[in-house]
């Protein structure tokens, strides 16, 4: 089978990627009401109107992680006692479960559930991680790094299908497997991500994070935030959550952990914290 892809084949995957279903607006309407500390009802009132969305905010909001010292009961409940970083945190996720949970991403090796567990823990680690570095915006990483692997939804099955081809290339020509993934099927899941957060119309700085989760020495803009999600990516990979086959083919960038004082020892904590965190959550995760 030939090693360049095929104006058809790209073509399939960009129509694929288009048929997604909308990101829910829900989050990015409940932000500015936050802001302007608006009414508890006029909050509730915009999340309640999406049932699946209340369904899961009470889910997770159930979870130890969010809710650790009050019981929550209700939608509302959950507005009153989460606090204003963590609501958004739990609509954000909340909001991202449907593109990921019930998937199985045979094409990077990994089952059902995975790969929705890999971006929570991401996600999560962000928070520990940004907590300790004093990053002001963890809103913004929090959601990059939970829909990092975006594209990945999308293209698991090409990659499937186009495996031999994709594992030949980084034999042979010792490729990452990024590169190879772009070369067989004419765009990688950094790429597709950028085009799936795009056509959502998300905010710039996150889509600048999944387009470059995997090389952020290339980003332009957002250096920082980019940074934080790729070292989060790599230690939640470390731990073995959701670490696909192409987690194992992808050169660690070590030097970004120095550019952002990360040393071993705060590597250490911050995945032990981590652990914890996923132990808190992973009930959660499919309820």
């Amino acid at each position: 089978m030939s090693s360049s892809p095929s104006q058809p084949l790209l073509q399939e995957v960009l129509d694929a990627a288009k048929k997604l279903p909308p990101f829910p607006d829900v989050v990015w309407k409940v932000m500015p009401l936050i802001e302007k500390t608006a009414p508890l009802s006029q909050i509730e009132s915009v999340i309640k109107y999406d049932p699946v969305i209340t369904a899961k905010v009470l889910a997770f909001s159930q979870s130890p992680h969010f809710s650790r010292r009050h019981s929550i009961s209700s939608l509302r409940d959950a507005i009153v006692f989460l606090g204003e970083q963590q609501l958004i945190q739990v609509i954000v996720t909340a909001c991202s479960e449907r593109y990921f949970a019930g998937q199985a991403p045979v094409g990077y090796d990994l089952r059902e559930g995975e790969l929705w567990e890999h971006a929570v823990g991401t996600a999560l680690m962000t928070e520990i991680v940004g907590k300790r570095l004093g990053v002001q915006d963890l809103f913004t990483a929090f959601t990059a790094a939970l829909l990092h692997d975006i594209g990945k939804t999308v293209l698991s099955h090409y990659v499937e299908s186009y495996f031999d081809s994709i594992f030949t290339l980084i034999k042979k020509k010792k490729m990452r497997f990024l590169d190879a993934e772009r070369e067989i099927l004419g765009i990688d899941h950094q790429q597709l991500g950028i085009l799936i957060g795009e056509h959502w119309q998300l905010p710039r700085e996150v889509i600048v994070a999944i387009g470059h989760h995997h090389s952020p020495q290339q980003a332009e803009t957002n250096r920082e935030l980019v940074s934080l999600v790729y070292v989060s990516n790599r230690m939640v990979s470390a731990l073995g959550i959701g670490c696909g086959v192409d987690g194992f083919l992808q050169p660690n960038q070590d030097e970004v952990f120095a550019d952002l004082g990360i040393h071993s020892g705060m590597v250490d904590q911050c995945l032990a914290d981590l652990v914890e965190a996923i132990k808190e959550t992973r009930s959660f995760l499919t309820s």
